[in-house]
């Protein structure tokens, strides 16, 4: 039985088209102007054989305008100028009220509670996305009422779906400073001129993973019916998929503390000192679990103060194993490409949140993260011989997908785009949700395989032509296992 449906079906239908090899950058005059390192990266791009084709307000108007008539006009502009399979970088304020390049904001769980989700007292009807900006044919607002994406409003004949025209990536510029900017487009070119012997590291994914919940914990009206352990995503991926990978290898970081313990044996206990000293010494791939905020990621301990053996939600404790304040300590030895199955850690409208954090440090090259609450999908990660459900779409299964393509050398940012259209084909409210919520951010053209041999006749200055990474040992891929849970918040 073992992946039967992942072999026989998906692989068939993420067979990755052709992309093209136009660049539009859309940015502002602004940071045209004062970016020290746009002109380098756009030349970099055409040295690589991209036709390369930069936005400001000259072309795509709005000069005056903020929010979602700037995106709109944007957006307008892309659909008259660009043609399908172009990639698309976003270069500026996300803020969708009052950015100069603004993520939309899109409402698909229109129809819940304004003041609950999940059971959670917060509001997460509606939330920031670049999905309208990768689907450019449909309508987002197809009834006209001023709120796009809207679930059983704005899809159908005419309205908007996920086949996407452009693969978009997008880097995030706040208070109209663009030094922060620079040092992402410099990771970047520092990340396609590294020379094919220095970049063995790579071929290395680090997985940390936390639990979600616990056996007979409490949430509202709702009693969690079993330990919800992202390790059992985890090994689940390890056994169905890197199987099939063959040079590429791992390192776990399982929970090790509390009454609970993550049944799977872990190379590095899971704790943030652990994590900073860990991701340094080489991963080119990050795959973790645990609930987020903007800028953090926490574990979840339980530990059983009264020795009764049942949960309460007061014996629970959840340190942080990330925070965006970490990001120098992880610095820029081996950016990887990241999938946050975590709340809100893309939430673009926070100035320096994680995956900003990481991304300008250089941790990140490319980062798949969430602005809202992560649904997760009905894959039964803990059975490993269970099939990867494709009918609905959370971060855990997009990661699955996302990773494996990853590993036959696709680009990272056209892999993200496909499983977004192929991946969860059930039109429901929360399908919905995380095909929009999860945005890829970086360099949309970038792969594990980038590197100097892209542009053999580059020309480079004497320091950029120096830069090596060290490799690090590897680690073998013993154990198999499985579970898993969504990402939603509890902090």
């Amino acid at each position: 039985m073992k992946k039967i449906l992942f072999t026989t079906l998906i692989l068939g239908a993420l067979s990755l088209s052709a992309a093209g090899k136009n660049l539009f950058i859309v940015t502002t005059d602004a940071i045209a102007g004062s970016s020290a390192k746009l002109a380098e990266f756009v030349a970099a791009k055409e040295a690589r054989g991209f036709t390369v084709t930069l936005a400001t307000e000259a072309d795509y108007g709005a000069a005056d305008e903020q929010g979602v008539v700037r995106a709109v006009a944007i957006r307008d502009w892309l659909k008259a100028n660009t043609a399908k399979g172009d990639y698309l970088l976003l270069i500026g304020d996300a803020n969708a009220q009052y950015g100069d390049v603004p993520m939309f904001i899109v409402w698909p769980r229109h129809t819940y509670s304004q003041d609950q989700c999940f059971g959670f007292a917060v509001d997460c009807r509606s939330f920031e996305s670049d999905a309208p900006y990768a689907d450019l044919s449909g309508d987002w607002d197809l009834n006209g009422n001023g709120q796009w994406g809207e679930h059983a409003l704005d899809d159908g004949e005419g309205g908007f779906d996920f086949d996407h025209e452009l693969i978009v990536g997008r880097m995030s510029v706040y208070f109209d400073d663009t030094t922060e900017l620079d040092r992402i487009l410099g990771h970047a070119l520092d990340y396609m001129r590294a020379p094919e012997n220095a970049v063995a590291w790579r071929k290395k994914i680090l997985l940390p993973a936390s639990f979600y919940y616990f056996k007979g914990q409490q949430m509202l009206s709702y009693t969690v019916p079993n330990d919800m352990d992202g390790a059992d995503t985890a090994e689940w991926f390890i056994y169905n998929i890197m199987a099939d990978h063959g040079g590429f290898t791992l390192t776990r970081m399982y929970e090790k503390e509390g009454t609970t313990v993550s049944k799977y044996a872990a190379d590095v206990a899971l704790t943030r000192d652990n994590l900073k000293s860990e991701w340094p010494k080489g991963y080119g791939m990050v795959f973790w679990f645990g609930h987020g905020l903007d800028k953090e990621v926490a574990r979840t301990i339980w530990i059983d103060a009264n020795d009764d053996g049942e949960v309460s939600n007061d014996e629970l404790q959840q340190p942080l194993f990330i925070h965006s304040d970490d990001a120098p300590a992880i610095g820029a030895q081996s950016p990887a490409f990241v999938v946050a199955v975590s709340c809100e850690v893309g939430s673009a409208q926070t100035p320096w949140n994680l995956t900003h954090a990481l991304l300008t440090e250089g941790g990140a090259i490319g980062m798949i993260g969430s602005t809202n609450v992560t649904p997760g999908d009905m894959t039964d990660y803990g059975d490993f011989e269970s099939e990867l459900d494709t009918s609905t779409y959370g971060a855990t299964n997009l990661g699955v997908f996302f990773f494996d393509e990853l590993m036959n050398g696709a680009v990272a940012a056209q892999a993200f785009a496909e499983v977004r259209r192929d991946v969860g084909t059930s039109p429901s409210i929360e399908t919905y949700a995380g095909k929009m919520m999860l945005n890829y951010y970086g360099d949309p053209t970038l792969s594990l395989t980038s590197s100097a041999a892209d542009a053999p006749d580059e020309e480079l200055t004497p320091d950029e032509d120096t830069a090596t990474d060290a490799d690090s040992p590897d680690t073998d891929t013993a154990e198999k296992g499985s579970d898993g849970g969504c990402a939603l918040m509890v902090l």
